[in-house]
Order: C-alpha cells, then sequence, then structure tokens
C-alpha cells in the first residue's frame, strides 16, 4: 500500500514537472529580425511585405533594423516612389508599424549616411541603441534576414 501511495505521489510530482517544462518552452517566442541596408525599391519592397506577412500571419515579434541607405527609407522628406503594389514604401512601412511591427534606424547611418536628425524620420520610427538594437537582434529564437 505504501509503494502505491509513494507512485502515485512520484507520478503526480513528474506531471507537475512537465507540464511546468512546457509552460516555461511556451515563454520563450520565436521573433524575426530583418536587417535592410538598402533603398533600392525591390528589394525594400522584399523585405517589408515578406516582414508584415510574418508579423500578421504568424503572429511573432518582427524588427526591421534600418541601415547603411536603408535609413533613407523612414526619412518623411524624401518623397517616395510608388510601387507596383500601389503603395510607397513609406506606406508599407507604416503597415507594417501599425501590424505591431518595430521599425529602427541605425542612428550612426541617419547622420553619415543620410544626413538625418530624428526630426527627419516617419512617426514610430525608433533610433537604435544598445538598449533598443540588441533586445530585438539577441533575443532567444530569433531568425535574422538580411536585404
Amino acid at each position: 500500500m505504501r509503494f502505491k501511495k509513494m507512485s502515485v505521489w512520484i507520478l503526480v510530482l513528474m506531471l507537475i514537472v512537465a507540464g511546468a517544462g512546457s509552460v516555461f518552452a511556451g515563454e520563450v517566442k520565436e521573433s524575426l529580425f530583418v536587417n535592410l541596408t538598402s533603398n533600392e525599391m525591390d528589394r525594400a519592397a522584399m523585405a517589408i511585405n515578406f516582414s508584415t506577412r510574418v508579423r500578421t500571419q504568424k503572429k511573432i515579434p518582427v524588427t526591421i533594423f534600418l541601415n547603411v541607405d536603408g535609413v533613407r527609407l523612414v526619412n518623411r522628406n524624401i518623397p517616395g516612389s510608388t510601387h507596383v503594389s500601389g503603395q510607397t514604401l513609406q506606406e508599407m512601412l507604416a503597415s507594417f508599424m501599425q501590424a505591431g511591427g518595430k521599425v529602427i534606424a541605425c542612428p550612426m547611418c541617419m547622420k553619415n549616411v543620410g544626413g538625418m536628425t530624428t526630426t527627419d524620420l516617419l512617426d514610430g520610427v525608433v533610433v537604435g541603441s544598445a538598449d533598443v538594437t540588441w533586445p530585438a537582434l539577441f533575443a532567444p529564437n530569433t531568425t535574422v534576414l538580411n536585404y
């Protein structure tokens, strides 16, 4: 009788531990970090559209990091050309952010490549820093794509 009671407690304990493991495993989400270095229309549109689809369909965190020429995409003073989709790249980025995506601009690239300041940025774009960029880039289970 005592052996059966102990076996039941061991089984209960195993189920609790297994359940806790699955709860903790659920805390580690997938995420996507897209490094976009170009302001070339088709390359940038592909990166933004792919990021938006992942964000809306997979419901995972997606960050687009704009650096080098990519920072020009979020300069509100540069009029955007219309892509074959019917939207400008700035409109695509706005839709991405409205879907919960995050857009980060490299501060050195803003200054040195784009000649930009924070007042030039589209609404919703965040200036990168170690506190902003690194958590998105180095989060567990993050996939990084480069465009």
